[in-house]
């Protein structure tokens, strides 16, 4: 886990689940329908064979001892193991086995073990956290090590892995300051005690939140190298949308390998134990409200083109792909792609009215400075420039001449100015007495036709005014900041009719406060196999998917969102997504050699069957490759399973994020 992927909901969810007394809620979120194509292009799609379970590396995570995904069983575990997840990880909490000192209690997870592996299924469990009497664990081993005792002998013969603790590295985990010895010490006593039960049982080091190398390293220097049998990180982020990306993804994981050589020992295999993408519905909502509001307001009998600024080196574009950008404007938007283009910083220096009549920036309150003038100009002729997420131009983004990376630095000296030239005049609690820190968000009077239906779910904390506006020129409340005693716009459109034509068009509001990691719910099907493929391509020898179910009661917080099916176990697009990929790639392929030529990516695999498999994508947009196959196409389908029509002659594809699946091919060349 990354920073940006707070784990305080996710401590708070796990709080919730220790104990199997939780009641199951209803929730009554729509969720995204799928065509009967896709359950049906599947439905022959094989089941890991109960030989192979072992060396599958597909799994999920799921809160199986408690609450709803427990009074759901075994209906989830049969749609795991008809997707051809052979793995799942769940909590086998101390506090919800010893709920209160000297009682065990092990029915939940009794029923757990007997229904997983009636199905095949094989549990990790997680031996993690502390009780009321013996808080934080490390400091009373004697009793952590007797629940480990009693937990291992009861399950030793049905559960062969068992991994030690969750996201130590975290102080809201670890139930004290994290420190990479304190948790050796608990490591290697749990480790013997874990072989002293059986030497065969294997123990899997806990999972790291995002990729702290660092703190692995002094874990490994403090002694813990001989304790454990395998490595275990959770590097969420946002979607592999570009090369940087997709470098940085093995660099990081690189970091683990070479920690593991530099002290003699390279055969300890790498999981990954948590990686998703949550699909909170509020995603883009915000900005998709007020974008759209504007656009009626300024344009009310057209549709006008718009222009996104997307430039890979740049974030977040390097964490979005371009649909998700797509997904901030109204529906028509999405169905006519003739309406958007999208622009790089090359692009952006000659923006005009010929190439666009509305420019959207990234949300973010950086700006690319280098770049201002020539928007200023767009604006100036007449342009309409949305700025969204915070204070806009807050922060001055640019590529380091030295390194070629993207760099933002502390502030922007130039802001004051560039607001003035833009007659933008924001303030907050911390800039102007008597404002309140944070006031319930409202759709104003004047823009309630514009944005029918709207139920704020964010507060506001940063508003304008029209202080710097010129005669003729007018600001349009969209939202409005209100309590008792204050009022004022928190998302506007100050719209120009002096020397400037144009308009700008500002939401504070920030849509993306819940990190990188969340999605829309179509995009977290196309991410879930690259995740999973590249992974493996770099070496991970076993990926668990955070999670497998949706409890969906809250819109906004993404804990609820993770899963890849819903609350009433209907599937999203993840989970045919993760059917497909187990068609496409069964448990016992061997190889995952991957290619990249900047434009497309490629993996290939040998399946057990002895054919080949591929996996074919454009990471940034749908574009046209050409394409040379050598031997026959077997099968191919896309990333949701529908099946797709090639041919071993055919010398062009259209490539989309979504990947397509070849078997049966020799060879394949794409340029």
């Amino acid at each position: 886990m990354n920073t940006s992927h707070s784990s305080s909901p996710r401590l708070a969810r796990r709080e919730f689940l220790k104990t199997t007394a939780v009641v199951s809620l209803a929730a009554s979120f729509e969720t995204l329908p799928l065509s009967r194509a896709n359950a049906s292009a599947l439905a022959d799609s094989p089941a890991s064979a109960e030989a192979t379970v072992g060396d599958s590396p597909y799994g999920v995570c799921a809160h199986l001892g408690g609450g709803e995904e427990h009074d759901q069983m075994p209906k989830n575990i049969s749609l795991m193991k008809d997707a051809g997840i052979a793995w799942v990880r769940a909590d086998f909490s101390w506090s919800g086995i010893e709920r209160s000192k000297g009682k065990w209690t092990f029915d939940a997870f009794d029923r757990v073990v007997e229904e997983t592996n009636k199905l095949g299924v094989q549990v990790l469990p997680i031996l993690d956290y502390g009780v009321e009497w013996a808080t934080p664990a490390y400091k009373h081993m004697d009793e952590w090590l007797e629940y480990v005792r009693r937990t291992v002998e009861r399950y030793k013969d049905r559960i062969r892995y068992w991994e030690v603790w969750n996201e130590e590295n975290l102080q809201g985990f670890w139930g004290d300051k994290p420190d990479a010895a304190n948790y050796a010490k608990l490591l290697t006593e749990t480790y013997k005690t874990i072989k002293k039960i059986d030497p065969d049982l294997q123990v899997v080091y806990g999972g790291l939140a995002g990729t702290p190398a660092d703190y692995f390293e002094k874990s490994l220097d403090a002694g813990a190298g001989e304790f454990f049998d395998v490595t275990n990180i959770h590097p969420y982020r946002g979607g592999l949308t570009t090369s940087d990306r997709i470098e940085q993804f093995a660099k990081e994981i690189d970091a683990f390998k070479k920690a593991l050589e530099k002290r003699n020992l390279p055969q300890k295999p790498i999981w990954i134990t948590e990686m998703g993408w949550a699909t909170p519905p509020v995603f883009g909502e915000t900005n998709r409200r007020v974008i759209a509001a504007a656009l009626k307001k300024l344009y009310p009998s057209k549709t006008p083109k718009v222009a996104f600024f997307y430039d890979e080196r740049y974030d977040p574009a390097q964490s979005r792909s371009q649909s998700d950008f797509v997904n901030f404007l109204p529906k028509e938007y999405a169905s006519d792609p003739q309406l958007t283009t999208f622009l790089d910083a090359d692009a952006l220096a000659k923006i005009s009215l010929d190439v666009a009549e509305v420019l959207v920036m990234p949300p973010s309150e950086g700006f690319p400075t280098d770049y201002f003038d020539a928007v200023a100009e767009f604006v100036k002729s007449g342009g309409a420039l949305v700025l969204l997420g915070g204070v806009p131009i807050y922060y001055e983004t640019r590529i380091d001449p030295e390194t070629g990376r993207f760099a933002q630095g502390k502030g922007n000296p130039k802001m004051d100015e560039q607001h003035n030239a833009l007659r933008i005049s924001w303030f907050a609690w911390w800039t102007r007495e008597n404002v309140p820190e944070g006031v319930p968000t409202r759709v104003a009077p004047e823009s309630l036709d514009a944005m029918p239906g709207y139920f704020p779910v964010h507060s506001s904390l940063r508003f304008f005014d029209g202080a710097k506006l010129k005669e003729g020129d007018k600001l349009i409340p969209l939202l409005i900041g209100k309590d008792e005693t204050f009022e004022a716009p928190s998302a506007c459109v100050y719209k120009f009719n002096s020397d400037y034509k144009g308009a700008v068009v500002i939401n504070s509001i920030n849509d993306d406060a819940t990190g990188t990691n969340v999605s829309t719910v179509a995009n977290q099907g196309v991410y879930l196999p690259q995740a999973i493929l590249l992974a493996l391509s770099n070496g991970i020898e076993r990926y668990f998917w955070y999670e497998f179910h949706a409890p969906e009661r809250d819109q906004a917080d993404p804990e609820h969102h993770f899963g890849i099916v819903g609350q009433k176990l209907d599937p999203k697009p993840g989970y045919f997504a993760y059917k497909a990929l187990t068609k496409a790639r069964p448990a016992l392929s061997k190889g995952s050699a991957f290619t990249h030529n900047g434009a497309f990516c490629s993996i290939s695999w040998t399946r057990p069957d002895g054919k080949k498999g591929w996996a074919l994508w454009a990471p940034r947009s749908r574009q046209k490759a050409a394409i040379r196959i050598t031997g026959q196409v077997a099968e191919a389908f896309d990333y949701l399973g529908n099946k797709v029509s090639i041919s071993a002659d055919q010398e062009e594809i259209d490539l989309s994020p979504g990947i397509l699946y070849l078997v049966g091919p020799d060879a394949l060349e794409i340029r």
